[in-house]
């Protein structure tokens, strides 16, 4: 499989909007079951075999699947956030911003330019770039004692992808400093407690991919003896394929460098009702490590489609 070096941006959403407006979103993060049966209809409007997201506000958004961004002409992390771009918010959880609630409200106060940021950062970056001038910087700090992990990580609430899906992803990565553990992209399901869902992380030095938040957390490794290190301060191409099943019948597949690293069968979705919706890259997780762990994201594509 491969992917052309310059990927166009591939946007389906309408254009309801002109100017940046923060986008809320009625996100679960703490239910009293394990998800809320009433979430869909409470969020999602089908209409003429058309899917549409609603937000707090009422207005509806076509939802994606298809969706890729190079990151060009953007200067700061607001050219970004905003319904013409198609990303949704931003997530700096760090020793200076360690809850939820202050993380939400540092990204909030930065996109309405009432703050700079504290520590971690995700920003559009002319530092490196795989192809055109730019590309999406993410710098994240080791968390303090207490904290579950640190995050500098853009995000979509905007897809739809659900049981029998195929989503394929690809995207160029520049991995400056990692530390020991960090995780590359997360799909997640946020109306499910605990934001299950797939994701693609960075551990000693390889990649594997894992059904997280969901028991018994399953990881997809590289065979023994056949790993591929991944290597440093280089742009890398990373490319997945997910059948999205509950069952042992999905397929996880995972390429670096054209080189078919992972190919496995097993359950890629929490159960058969859930909906990845949610797209989070850039240090989606950072762990272990005395240094600020440092990457770049680049071409960047995701799609219920294989890409050519």
């Amino acid at each position: 499989m491969k992917i052309a070096a310059a990927m166009a941006l591939i946007m389906s959403i309408i254009a309801i909007v002109t100017n940046w407006r923060p986008i809320s979103f009625n996100i679960m993060n703490l239910i009293s079951e394990p998800y809320d049966k009433a979430f869909y209809d409470q969020n999602f409007d089908v209409e003429n075999g058309l899917i549409y997201r609603i937000d707090d506000d009422g207005a509806r958004y076509a939802v994606l699947r298809h969706f890729g961004d190079g990151f060009e002409d953007a200067t700061t992390i607001g050219d970004l956030v905003g319904i013409d771009r198609g990303w949704t918010q931003l997530t700096l959880l760090s020793p200076e911003a360690p809850t939820v609630a202050e993380s939400n409200d540092l990204a909030n106060r930065i996109l309405l330019g009432e703050s700079d940021y504290l520590d971690n950062r995700i920003e559009p970056s002319t530092e490196q770039a795989h192809a055109g001038q730019g590309s999406l910087k993410a710098l994240a700090v080791p968390p303090d004692s207490g904290m579950c992990c640190a995050k500098a990580s853009l995000h979509t609430l905007l897809l739809h992808f659900v049981k029998g899906d195929n989503i394929w992803f690809s995207a160029w990565y520049y991995i400056d400093e990692a530390g020991e553990f960090i995780t590359l992209m997360d799909l997640e399901s946020p109306f499910v407690r605990g934001w299950p869902g797939m994701r693609i992380r960075l551990q000693n030095g390889y990649l594997d991919f894992e059904l997280a938040k969901w028991e018994p957390n399953t990881v997809y490794r590289q065979p023994e003896g056949q790993r591929i290190p991944f290597p440093r301060k280089c742009w890398v191409l990373i490319e997945a394929r997910l059948l999205l099943s509950e069952n042992d019948d999905g397929i996880v597949q995972l390429w670096q460098d054209d080189r078919l690293v992972i190919d496995r069968r097993g359950q890629t979705l929490p159960f058969a009702e859930a909906v990845y919706d949610s797209l989070e890259i850039g240090l989606t997780v950072r762990t272990t490590g005395p240094e600020p762990a440092i990457l770049y994201v680049d071409d960047l594509m995701i799609s219920a489609e294989q890409m050519d």
